[in-house]
């Protein structure tokens, strides 16, 4: 593994580890980048970097489910990789995508013609047939399973929340870290799609930070955010959801797990906004 000395992100992983050792033993060797030039130039901003059996596997983040797969299928010979671009492109781990601009004058046919629709046959017609188009376009996983029960500090108070708390409601759970670049860049459109859905009172967001302490995450946020803000600081609530790759977001309705979204989203966007709007309507 290429670390840093005394860089959180690189701790976090080999704590993660050390963990793993005790279940599924393997050699670990650590390797300073800062004392390598040329290792620092290729890793430096992407530590840590893990390979297994020569072959790199992780970047920047090592979820602790992904690497145990990874590592029990080298020792069975299979690959360890990463999937290649084109995979990745199209899977799971995919960033946020801009859409074409032919793409985008197709959404924008496709909604006036969604309008003739809605005048004809109706609002709950109309609102269902833009929510499935919104839930596609925001590349949404469908699911239907009850999600792990938590009770977590809030930032703002310092009191427990549990998902008890948020029954009833339509709920985005955003797993994201201070340390995490794609959660940094996700996060102002987060805080545009609350501002945009405050008038709706059946929603709530939820952020919550995989960080080691709250000190960072204060300081991340000058001022307090219009959504709350919790700490897994053990992450142990991001692995029973099954999270693998920061950021991954979950929509929970009504006590169930009904949506998954893995990767960054441009959240300030019409189909992030009408695919909510669905769900806290019953449409989809």
């Amino acid at each position: 593994m290429y670390v840093k000395p005394g860089y959180a992100p690189c701790r976090a992983a080999v704590a993660m580890m050390e963990r793993v050792r005790e279940t599924v033993p393997f050699d670990l060797q650590q390797i300073d980048v800062t004392e390598d030039e040329s290792l620092s130039k290729k890793y430096g901003s992407d530590v840590p970097v893990v390979t297994i059996n020569g072959t790199e596997a992780f970047r920047t983040t090592v979820p602790e489910a992904a690497f145990k797969r990874r590592l029990k299928r080298a020792k069975k010979g299979g690959p360890a990789a990463l999937a290649p671009p084109q995979e990745a492109a199209a899977g799971k781990g995919s960033p946020g995508v801009r859409v074409p601009l032919p793409v985008r004058v197709a959404i924008v046919l496709a909604v006036l013609v969604g309008a003739g629709y809605f005048i004809q046959d109706g609002i709950a017609a109309a609102r269902t047939g833009r929510g499935r188009l919104a839930r596609s376009l925001l590349k949404v996983e469908a699911r239907n399973e009850a999600p792990p029960s938590f009770t977590l500090e809030r930032m703002r108070g310092g009191q427990a929340a549990s998902e008890d708390q948020f029954r009833g409601r339509v709920v985005f759970i955003n797993f994201w870290a201070t340390w995490c670049p794609p959660c940094v860049e996700e996060m102002p459109s987060m805080l545009r799609l609350k501002e945009k859905m405050r008038d709706e009172p059946r929603f709530d967001m939820l952020a919550i930070s995989t960080d080691e302490a709250w000190a960072p995450v204060r300081k991340f946020f000058e001022r307090a955010p219009p959504f709350e803000v919790l700490l897994d600081k053990e992450g142990d609530l991001a692995r029973r959801y099954g999270t693998e790759k920061f950021p991954e977001t979950y929509v929970v309705v009504d006590g169930r797990l009904v949506g998954y979204i893995i990767g960054p989203r441009d959240w300030d966007t019409w189909y992030a906004e009408a695919y909510l709007r669905a769900l806290v309507n019953d449409s989809l």
